[in-house]
């Protein structure tokens, strides 16, 4: 029989997470072996565009997962991290020991039926707490395969040298988590946040051992996010993208999926997801690890909606052809503001991904009110969650629902809380 090829593993009916054969920009297709060393970007993508990702190629059947309850050694063998180490000879054995070392203190995260929540809103909610994750947030999933690639390509022989410093955008969680895991490994990181940041983060990245620098917006520079222009000047001279941003660095689309084969686990389908969007990579993984028998619908807020705006630009072109209008269909959103914060990005960047999977889940965009974003996170510090309102911004869409009076009691929706309130 011949294999069947997905893009990240979303196929019809059940959950994929088969063996990952390959990379494919979803933008130009370009085709990228497995056997790649640093694959981050598109090869085809020249200086300055950021314009294409790679894309995970999946081919089944499904490997037997590993008795283990670290999900990244439980679900190695589905990981592209893995397959490479694999490729250049590295034992099971081998990459076992070395998930344990790099991916320590991973598990699954607890998930369940939230009886109060549930009642308060009107439906029948499941949360999957990221909260007690490692850094606090779902964020270390994805960073933590870049990492593991990195270390496999020291092991057998192919990244000789002295190691050149991890860099990361990011408002809070992404860096957080990146910090925690540069630690550990004793790898240099640079990171690059707005001069919004709170003096509470910014102070637990430098006792996390990295580079904190400021950006300012300023008239002067070009459109977009000034913390994710000065990381892009970083990697061009030299640094590695540590970046939860699939077109800055692909690898980030692969440790995610495993939030998204957890859920699949524990929560039996037909279900309605709701997931909290800000780049877009953490829809994107859920999406792809839960399969089409789950409706994905995404969250953003009134003050910072680029992907519901794109996803209403593109009508019905098909989702194979929105990379090649990526520069008309997805642009910076001008003065994004909310109190969830964490998901402010001037732009989706993972927006190809997060519209095929909401495309072939039946799922669609969902803008919430600010008022809605509040609640949520009000309702949240009543029921003694400690998640932030970043992280409780999926909930707002149920909030919205019950204000209005359109949640539906009888059917099942699953939210995320991520990241800590600090």
């Amino acid at each position: 029989m011949t294999a069947r090829f997905e893009l990240g593993g979303l196929a019809g009916g059940m959950p994929r997470r088969g063996t990952v054969a390959a990379y494919r920009c979803a933008t130009c297709a370009t085709e990228v072996t497995i056997e790649a060393v640093h694959p981050f970007r598109c090869p085809a993508a020249t200086l300055g565009d950021s314009h294409h990702v790679l894309h995970p190629v999946v081919v089944g059947p499904d490997p037997k997962p590993i008795e283990d309850p670290n999900p990244f050694v439980s679900y190695g063998r589905s990981l592209a991290w893995w397959a490479f180490a694999r490729s250049h000879g590295m034992s099971e054995d081998d990459c076992i020991a070395l998930t344990r070392e790099v991916a320590d203190g991973f598990h699954v995260t607890p998930g369940g039926p939230h009886d109060e929540v549930s009642l308060r809103v009107g439906a029948q909610v499941w949360v999957k707490d990221e909260t007690g994750n490692v850094g606090g947030s779902h964020k270390a999933r994805h960073l933590v395969g870049i990492l593991l690639h990195l270390r496999a390509a020291e092991a057998v022989g192919l990244a000789p040298g002295p190691r050149p410093p991890l860099a990361i955008a990011s408002c809070g969680n992404a860096a957080i988590a990146a910090a925690t895991l540069a630690q550990r490994a004793g790898w240099p990181l640079q990171v690059f946040v707005p001069d919004t940041v709170s003096d509470s983060v910014a102070a637990l990245l430098d006792g996390l051992g990295a580079q904190v620098n400021r950006c300012p917006r300023s008239p002067d520079l070009p459109p977009g996010d000034p913390a994710v222009l000065a990381f892009r000047a970083a990697v061009q001279a030299g640094a590695i993208p540590f970046s939860v941003q699939g077109p800055e660095n692909g690898l980030c689309l692969d440790g995610g999926r495993t939030l998204g084969w957890e859920i699949a686990e524990a929560v039996e389908a037909p279900a309605r997801v709701l997931v909290q969007v800000g780049g877009g990579a953490l829809a994107a993984c859920v999406g792809w690890g839960l399969g089409t028998a789950y409706r994905l619908d995404t969250v953003q807020t009134a003050g910072g909606a680029p992907l519901a705006r794109a996803w209403a630009r593109a009508g019905g072109m098909a989702t194979q052809d929105l990379g090649a209008h990526w520069g008309e269909l997805m642009t910076p959103w001008e003065d994004p503001h909310s109190l969830a914060d964490g998901i402010l990005d001037d732009e989706t960047y993972d927006w190809q991904a997060d519209v095929g999977v909401m495309r072939a889940s039946g799922g669609r965009p969902i803008v919430v009110a600010e008022q809605d974003v509040v609640a949520a996170y009000e309702m949240t510090v009543e029921v003694g969650a400690r998640v932030s309102p970043t992280g409780s911004a999926g909930l707002a869409a149920l909030v919205a629902e019950a204000r209005f009076g359109t949640a539906r009691a009888d059917e099942p929706v699953v939210v995320l809380f991520s990241g800590v309130q600090r």
